[in-house]
């Protein structure tokens, strides 16, 4: 187990700050960072990691720093966009490369590179060059690197992509197993529903500051108030029907129409209001993702300051 506390942070480059005032503790658990493109994610990570130093405030493990300390820095297993590994390389080579750079014993060395070949469906590329893989696939490889050492701490830049679903529900198993015996593993990510199966708690960035941060459900109703989301589906008056009793609504691309009212009580009303109406309803379900809110509220934020 591991403890990963940052104390007031800010970090940016060549003088200028991207993060500002930072302030977490992580423990053991999948934590979730989220935020829209540009929020800092990448920089937040490069911090944590002991790569990138603050202009104010500190990262310690333990109480210790990354930067100072080998010890400290070796807890850390890290996967970004860029994977630090080698083009001319097979994915065989590269992984024994930095397993003798981890310190990984020797009789443990292949088991071990094994062991992440297997959970990341890597076995066929084994002997491919790195410079050959796709981007999706050196990502992968990317994380196999992460986990070869069994870091206490995990910190995952988008994981999920360039993985196909059964590759998705594998690694989030994996990682919910991890957390169960005491990693700490912080994952940034866009894949919104593995992210809210996943969370033990979620961490909101935006615009380079922490807005928010809690389980998914509770994080909602702080940022967006406890406002029900349904979707509705009906016959060719549902809008007009909605309009007529005074209702906002968006239609996704899929075909539903959202609408949210005050509560469960607000929408029995507004059932019965559209019943009475003459409106056809074929189906009436909630919008069950908090996390899928949340993030198409930043970036309408996002867009809005955009265009100012």
């Amino acid at each position: 187990m591991a403890e990963l506390m940052v104390d007031d942070v800010s970090a940016g480059y060549r003088g200028k700050p991207v993060v500002r005032d930072i302030a977490l503790r992580y423990g053991p658990g999948v934590h979730i960072l989220l935020g829209p493109n540009g929020a800092g994610k990448t920089t937040t990570f490069r911090v944590l990691a002991g790569i990138l130093t603050p202009m104010s405030g500190r990262v310690l493990i333990d109480g210790v720093d990354p930067r100072v300390s080998p010890e400290a820095k070796a807890a850390i297993g890290l996967a970004t966009h860029r994977s630090a590994l080698a083009p001319r390389l097979s994915v065989l080579d590269n992984l024994r490369y930095w397993a003798r750079v981890l310190g990984l014993p020797g009789p443990r060395i292949e088991s071990a590179i094994a062991e992440v070949l297997e959970l990341l469906a890597l076995e066929p590329l084994a002997d491919e060059r790195i410079g050959a893989l796709s981007r999706g696939q050196n990502q992968r490889v990317g994380l196999a690197k992460a986990f070869l050492a069994g870091p206490p701490i995990l910190l995952l830049d988008e994981p999920m992509a360039g993985l196909d679903p059964a590759g998705s529900a594998r690694l989030s198993d994996h990682l919910r197993r991890l957390a169960d015996n005491g990693s700490t593993i912080v994952v940034s990510t866009h894949a919104l529903a593995e992210a809210h199966r996943l969370a033990d708690d979620v961490t909101v960035l935006h615009g380079g500051r922490i807005v928010g941060r809690g389980e998914p459900a509770a994080l909602r109703a702080e940022l967006l108030g406890t406002a029900y989301r349904l979707q509705l589906r009906g016959t060719a008056g549902l809008t007009a029907g909605l309009d007529g009793l005074g209702h906002r609504w968006e239609r996704s691309p899929s075909g539903p129409v959202t609408v949210e009212v005050a509560d469960e009580s607000a929408a029995q009303a507004l059932v019965a209001g559209l019943v009475a109406a003459g409106v056809g309803l074929h189906e009436v379900v909630p919008v069950r993702n908090p996390l899928e809110d949340v993030y198409q509220e930043l970036q309408a934020q996002g867009a809005a300051h955009d265009g100012r």
